[in-house]
């Protein structure tokens, strides 16, 4: 049990708690708090009390303060404080019911997230399935951890174990003393294999073939054009000689003609008609002409593919992976390799030939109605190419027979495996290298570790059957705890299917809302909004009455119960008036099976409520009261004075009001200021007279300006001090009608006056 605050400094908003008289805490406190005062931050120091947390305290250290957090607590069995770093000693437990739980077990902002369904697995197990679960979870933990040490050594391992061979393989290798003589051993093997492989692949020689000569060549040469008149033929020389043409203006006229249409001339635009050289022109340079320039064209460039650089290139080619053959094949063949080497003279008599035959084609292209005579240096050039030629029979002969004997070869060379002989190499050597002695350490630690891995997988097995079997003892009922506690808060869903799983090794549980008899998964925040889920079928009391009935229903099965101080803050959130009457009821049960109950809250009359149904002498009531720079202070407080002039139904009849359209407008209007009136008495003690009204506390509001603590709520509270100021305090207000107030101008203005009330959420 809590039996006092004895202070709390430099945490939230308490800079130092303590006041004058230092109240004593009964089992059944409550504690008045308007929102921001440090209702939360009461719960944040509880909670890290019950699981020895410093950062839960350490992180709400008081923004600008200089020292260090620090709270003394008087527990049941002597005294405790937190020193900034850690609690010195906590014999007690405790169970808080506040946003933290919800956040944590039941939902996050409007949705069920893997976070939650791992923790609200825990709360569904209890004690002794926690128990279970956490040496579940810590036996995965190590799991996990030894096979990152087992990939680790396995990354090291990996860099020697041969292709073809796992590491299981390679770890089993048994260390030979012999091994550097199987080595050298296995190794001339290998060479002697290789060459024979070398044998079988390699290929014979080529022959070599040159290119023929066009048999064609001296035809094109010689040819001219038939039937072409003499004195045609002779008028034409005669005029190419007189004007000294006789070289290239053949040519010269053959282009000219194809520029002639008609019978005008195309260099001085004269009539060509009746002239004879122009006839003997068109009698010569015809069809025949283009075709034999043509032909000539033809034969020049054949001569360039025959004789030309990329011929001549292949062929060299082809002697030089001829020489490479030899120098192998002499190794294991008898051959006069001089036989076999054509001259090198060979690139040079066909350049030599290719250019002389090129020579002649041009000239003929020239004159290509003049017979072309070769020379004595042409001659020469094809001589010398066809002695070559007969030389390159002679050695295309000595190839054929050198290449029976490269057959005859392959046929006699053994089959062996190089391949298989290859392996077994590579067997050899990783039994050398398994056995180095950094590599052995290696591998005989992968073998420890994989050991202890395996004796750990056994464990969580064993204790993940338990776990399994405990859950599916567990579920069911909590299940039906669950459904109950919300039939008891009249809610319109239950909850379905509950079931647990282990994702990512981790346990987890869920279930399935059940809504009007349709059932409705619970999805997460990704969930698209046009799909039922969580997040748009619950409203927020519903959640709030879902994380009430998860918590109740944990606490129920606690069998620690009885020794449990068990704290609510702000329990009834969004709940309506009957749902917050049956939170009333379930905070009394929780009372009187428990060592203590803790009751945080911003609304004096729900604190009234309970209070009237706890034992006169255990009960304490506590104000947390803002002291300005001095911070917040918990002072004891007169509930019954607090809550003068207001009676517990009031917020229940305007929530009625809101929900249903039930009640008489003048006498809602009348409840809203009272509501109001009562909510600022007493969340702000003292800042206002316990015989203020509306108007008094707007006016005090305003002239305290930015200073004043309830500044934020000013804009509301006048505009509904306004419009409830015209009803109340009229002349004529005995002569108003219902008929004369807009309802939805009621219903918004009763709303407005729920959320300042923090009965309604914003």
């Amino acid at each position: 049990m809590l039996k006092k605050i004895i202070s709390i400094k430099n945490v939230g908003r308490f800079r130092n708690s303590a006041a004058a008289g230092n109240p004593q805490l009964g089992k059944y406190t409550f504690i008045l708090g308007a929102n921001g005062f440090g209702k939360t931050t009461i719960c944040s120091v509880l909670r890290s009390l019950d699981t020895d947390d410093a950062s839960l305290v350490i992180g709400r250290k008081t923004l600008g303060a200089t020292g260090n957090p620090t709270i003394e607590l008087l527990l049941e069995g002597g005294p405790t404080s937190f020193d900034g770093a850690a609690w010195t000693a906590s014999t007690e437990k405790l169970a808080i019911f506040d946003g933290t739980f919800i956040t944590q077990n039941v939902y996050s902002g409007e949705a069920v997230d893997i976070n939650q369904k791992r923790n609200l697995y825990r709360v569904i197990i209890g004690e002794d399935g926690v128990s279970l679960a956490e040496e579940d979870a810590r036996l995965a933990t190590e799991s996990r951890t030894k096979t990152g040490e087992i990939s680790a050594a396995e990354k090291a391992i990996k860099l020697h174990v041969p292709a073809g061979m796992t590491i299981d393989q390679f770890l089993a290798l048994v260390m030979d003393p012999n091994i550097d003589a199987k080595l050298a051993e296995q190794e001339r093997t290998i060479e002697a294999i290789r060459q024979v492989s070398e044998i079988r692949t390699r290929s014979s020689l080529s022959e070599i073939a040159l290119p023929d000569f066009p048999e064609t060549f001296g035809a094109v040469l010689a040819r001219t054009i038939d039937n072409i008149a003499d004195d045609a033929e002779k008028l034409i020389t005669d005029h190419l000689a007189a004007h000294d043409m006789a070289g290239t203006g053949e040519a010269w006229i053959a282009e000219g003609m194809e520029h002639t249409e008609g019978d005008t001339c195309p260099f001085c635009g004269q009539s060509m008609m009746g002239l004879s050289l122009v006839a003997a022109y068109r009698a010569i340079f015809g069809e025949a002409y283009k075709q034999l320039k043509s032909d000539i064209e033809a034969a020049k460039n054949n001569i360039g593919q025959l004789f030309g650089e990329g011929a001549i290139g292949k062929l060299t080619t082809l002697i030089a992976q001829n020489r490479v053959s030899v120098e192998f094949w002499k190794k294991y063949c008898t051959f006069d390799e001089g036989l076999l080497s054509p001259t090198e003279s060979l690139a040079d008599v066909m350049r030599k030939l290719e250019a002389e035959a090129r020579t002649l084609l041009t000239r003929k292209a020239g004159c290509p109605l003049e017979a072309i005579t070769p020379e004595a240096v042409f001659d020469n050039a094809k001589t010398a190419y066809i002695e070559i030629e007969e030389t390159v029979a002679t050695i295309n002969a000595a190839i054929r027979a050198v290449n029976v004997l490269i057959v005859a070869n392959k046929a006699a060379t053994s089959a062996a495996d190089l391949k298989t002989a290859q392996t077994a190499l590579e067997r050899l050597k990783a039994i050398k290298k398994r056995h180095e002695a950094a590599i052995d350490q290696v591998c005989l630690d992968h073998i420890r570790l994989t050991g202890e891995k395996s004796g750990i997988d056994t464990k969580k097995e064993t204790i993940r059957t338990k776990l399994d079997a405990h859950t599916k003892k567990v579920v069911k009922p909590y299940e039906k705890r669950i459904n109950k506690y919300l039939d008891s808060f009249n809610a319109g869903f239950r909850i379905d299917e509950t079931k647990h799983a282990h994702p990512a090794g981790i346990a987890t549980s869920s279930y399935r809302l059940v809504i009007n008899s349709t059932s409705v998964d619970l999805g997460e925040a990704k969930t698209p909004h046009d799909r039922p889920s969580f997040k748009n079928t619950l409203s927020a009391g519903d959640r709030t009455t879902l994380a009430m009935a998860f918590f109740l229903a944990h606490l129920e099965r606690d069998p620690e119960k009885a020794q449990k101080i068990v704290v609510f803050d702000d329990p009834f959130s969004s709940q309506d008036a009957f749902r917050r009457r049956q939170t009333v009821h379930e905070i009394k049960r929780v009372g009187l099976e428990c060592a203590q109950v803790i009751v945080l809250s911003h609304d004096v009359t729900f604190l009234k409520q309970v209070w009237e149904k706890a034992p006169t002498s255990e009960r304490v009531a506590l104000q947390i009261n803002d002291a300005r720079s001095l911070g917040s202070k918990i002072l004891i407080m007169d509930i019954d004075r607090a809550c003068q002039g207001r009676v517990a139904s009031e917020i229940d009849d305007l929530m009625t009001y809101d929900t249903t359209g039930a009640g008489k407008p003048l006498d809602l209007i009348k409840k809203m200021r009272v509501v109001l009136e009562t909510h600022c008495r007493t969340g702000y003690l003292a800042y206002f007279d316990a015989n203020d009204w509306l108007g008094d506390i707007v006016r005090k509001i305003r002239e305290g300006g930015d200073e004043h603590p309830a500044k934020a709520l000013y804009d509301e509270l006048d505009q509904i001090n306004d419009y409830t100021a015209t009803y109340h305090h009229g002349e004529d207000v005995a002569d108003v009608t219902p008929e004369d107030i807009d309802p939805d101008e009621l219903t918004g203005f009763v709303r407005r006056t729920l959320k300042i009330a923090n009965a309604l959420q914003a």
